[in-house]
């Protein structure tokens, strides 16, 4: 057999093989894909505390959540930093049965991880280990969180190290300006804004400590959730062993601190920053609460301002103009008080106005003229693509069940917004813009050296210096 024969026996099958293939352009697809999230099952202990379970036996490992209402909205502004510390001398101090050091050494010998966090508005803990070592280490954890030791010695180095990163605050523009532009918006006092100074850590004492966490670490303030490997009734029986005799305290927790602390008048920010070759644009204002009615035609209008690769923002100030890599917007939503509507660019100094200029025409734009058809199909399509993504991972139902759960609203909230996404209208994204997107409230902040810059920030409106040293 010549080599020319042998060579064309090979390719034949090849050859049919792409015969075969079905043009790409002409390929449908479905406009949304068969998708059932994992299961979430939900019980109470016997003293109300709510349990979440989410069984995946791919795997020989237990993820354990403890969601608490004890976050930073329920500290005062002048002790900043006291609940974030709470949380880490918990998950490293041990408790008052079992020092830190017997602590620390058997999730180390275990292979296990114990952390802590906390957020505006809860404190979390989670603890992930091998299925066969819940038993000895679930009861460790819980007295921690019930019954925690608070060592001064670790007060101290936590109080350290948020001193040191204090004093490096302005090293880093990019950290700068966020902190400024969320000050301007929510309010420098705002459990959203506010900064842990030298003068909260000095309010700071184990005492203070004790007594917040006596107020705030009960059981109508906790959720537990379970993912991974482990059999429910077990597990269940397990954490009321652990936690079901835990009785609420007398001591009533502190007010729940509003986001919004302090109204900051619309205009023009300008953080001057010598030497520096590029700009950060952060304009913006109020942005929604999860429940407004409009919520799911602002998901596509998110989709069409900021957040698609065919983003206007992207689409016009990166790809057309070649202005930045990074611009992108969105708005924010949060549970019982809106988030933040906004857009960010990183441009260089020489662009600087040019690119503030081009943001502004795309919201004024999106307001008066609104998304087009073809960019609600794209924002429609990509969604609704996505959306299983969401819930790739059974930690992500868990999380999403539990967060929906603390705020009373319907535990399938976001499993609806299909429903509601796919009948939507261009009319309807647009009569959402139209309504919701406020020009005379804008906040714009401008970090960079103002000397570079192509033109005077003054073209955009009065302009007011911010010094980084003390705000």
């Amino acid at each position: 057999m010549s080599r020319k024969i042998a060579l064309l026996l090979f390719l034949l099958p090849l050859t049919w093989g792409i015969a075969k293939i079905k043009d790409p352009r002409t390929m449908e697809f479905p406009a949304r894909l068969d998708f059932t999230p994992h299961q979430v099952d939900r019980f109470s202990l016997s003293n109300g505390i709510q349990v979440f379970f989410v069984e995946d036996h791919e795997l020989p490992v237990t993820g354990i959540t403890f969601l608490i209402d004890a976050g930073k909205n329920r500290v005062p502004a002048d002790h900043a930093g006291l609940a974030d510390i709470l949380v880490d001398v918990i998950a490293k101090g041990g408790s008052n049965q079992v020092p830190k050091d017997i602590l620390q050494d058997s999730l180390d010998r275990f292979g296990a991880s114990f952390t802590g966090s906390a957020g505006t508005e809860e404190a979390t803990f989670n603890l992930h280990l091998l299925s066969e070592h819940v038993p000895a280490l679930l009861p460790l954890v819980v007295g921690a969180i019930r019954d925690p030791a608070l060592p001064q010695n670790q007060l101290e180095v936590n109080k350290r190290q948020y001193l040191t990163s204090y004093q490096g605050r302005n090293d880093d523009p990019r950290s700068v300006a966020p902190r400024v532009f969320y000050k301007l918006i929510y309010g420098d006092e705002s459990p959203e804004a506010r900064e842990v100074t030298p003068v909260c850590l000095e309010n700071i004492t184990t005492e203070k400590l004790k007594k917040f966490h006596q107020a705030t670490y009960r059981p109508c303030h906790i959720m537990i959730g379970v993912e991974g490997d482990f059999d429910p009734k077990a597990m269940l029986n397990l954490l009321e062993r652990c936690m079901g005799g835990w009785q609420e305290p007398e001591a009533e927790p502190p007010d729940e601190a509003p986001l919004y602390t302090d109204h900051t008048s619309p205009g023009v920010y300008l953080v001057h920053w010598p030497g520096s070759v590029q700009s950060s644009i952060r304009i913006g204002h109020k942005g929604l609460l999860r429940d407004d009615p409009d919520y799911a035609a602002s998901r596509l209008f998110c989709e069409v301002y900021g957040g698609g690769w065919y983003a206007r923002l992207r689409k016009e100030i990166r790809v057309e103009r070649g202005l930045a890599y990074v611009a992108s917007g969105s708005i924010s939503t949060n549970f019982e008080e809106p988030g933040v509507f906004r857009g960010v660019c990183l441009t260089k100094s020489e662009t600087t106005l040019e690119a503030a200029k081009l943001m502004l025409e795309i919201i004024s734009d999106l307001k008066t003229e609104g998304i087009t058809q073809r960019e609600l199909e794209l924002a429609r399509s990509s969604w609704l693509a996505s959306f299983p993504a969401y819930y790739a991972e059974p930690d992500q139902v868990l999380s999403d069940r539990m967060e929906y759960a603390a705020h009373d609203y319907p535990i399938d909230f976001w499993d609806r917004l299909p429903d509601k996404i796919e009948p939507l209208t261009r009319e309807d994204v647009n009569s959402f813009a139209a309504e919701f997107i406020k020009p005379r409230d804008l906040i714009i902040v401008i970090l960079g050296d103002s000397t570079a810059f192509d033109g005077s920030l003054s073209e955009l409106g009065e302009v007011q210096i911010i010094d980084p040293e003390v705000y």
